[in-house]
């Protein structure tokens, strides 16, 4: 489905939504809207169990936020629309995988920090060049905090030079390297292993994931196990998974 700067595909499982602003999707207001949006169609579909936010045409998947958009009578406006868009990733109650299929710099990298998983090609550059433009990239200092060492996420900010995908996986930024050829192919075969479980089990892992940060085994286990009891133990799809197990055979999910 086509929506302006963004388009949308769902199959088995898995919600994709593509960036589309030629030349190289830089984010504006209206296209984080539609990105926005179609993240709440996918989190209402009960097909759903995972979404994939890649770069369409171009290996390009976003060289950040409209300069445009940075100017004082419009910046607070985009700052606000930006970080609701990326509250709904990081809150948002399926596995989110980013397929970095090119450049991701700028407010393209913080909406990748924003999703569950990073997948990108090996030479991808992956940067914030923002010190260049006498700015800082706020979201992103937040959200790499305890993803890069210390040392490293200076240099990185400070020096404002990007570092391939291929240095970003060696420091754990991202999940797994992709290749080029079969790139989408390739992402949906890592995401697959997602798309095959219960939905309604992998809602209640993303609440538990996201009610439990900042909290400890004694803070968070009576009510992280209050949900355990109360609410998966409940599902169908538990006791088909126990079942299943017992009796060395696939599990029929009925999400549910």
């Amino acid at each position: 489905m086509n929506q302006g700067y963004i388009r949308t595909a769902s199959d088995d499982g898995l919600f994709t939504i593509y960036l589309c602003r030629p030349p190289v999707n830089v984010l504006n207001a209206t296209m984080m809207t539609q990105i926005h949006s179609a993240l709440e169609v996918a989190e209402a579909d009960d097909t759903v169990r995972a979404v994939m936010i890649t770069g369409a045409g171009a290996r390009v998947f976003s060289a950040g936020v409209e300069v445009a958009d940075h100017s004082r009578e419009r910046m607070q406006e985009s700052m606000d629309v930006f970080h609701r868009l990326l509250a709904k990733l990081q809150a948002f109650s399926l596995p989110t995988v980013a397929a970095l299929n090119g450049a991701t710099m700028g407010g393209g990298l913080e909406l990748a920090l924003a999703c569950d998983m990073i997948l990108s090609t090996a030479d991808a550059k992956i940067g914030h060049p923002e010190i260049k433009l006498a700015s800082i990239a706020v979201p992103g200092i937040l959200m790499l905090q305890g993803r890069m060492p210390p040392n490293r996420l200076v240099e990185f900010l400070a020096g404002g030079e990007p570092i391939s995908g291929q240095e970003a996986c060696a420091i754990g930024l991202v999940n797994r390297l992709v290749p080029k050829d079969g790139f989408e192919q390739e992402c949906g075969n890592f995401i697959a292993r997602f798309t095959r479980m219960s939905r309604p089990v992998l809602r209640l892992l993303k609440r538990v994931l996201v009610e439990s940060r900042g909290k400890t085994l004694e803070s968070g286990i009576v009510p992280m196990s209050r949900i355990y009891v109360e609410e998966l133990l409940k599902l169908e799809d538990a006791a088909e998974g126990i079942e299943a197990f017992a009796q060395k055979r696939p599990p029929q999910w009925k999400h549910r």
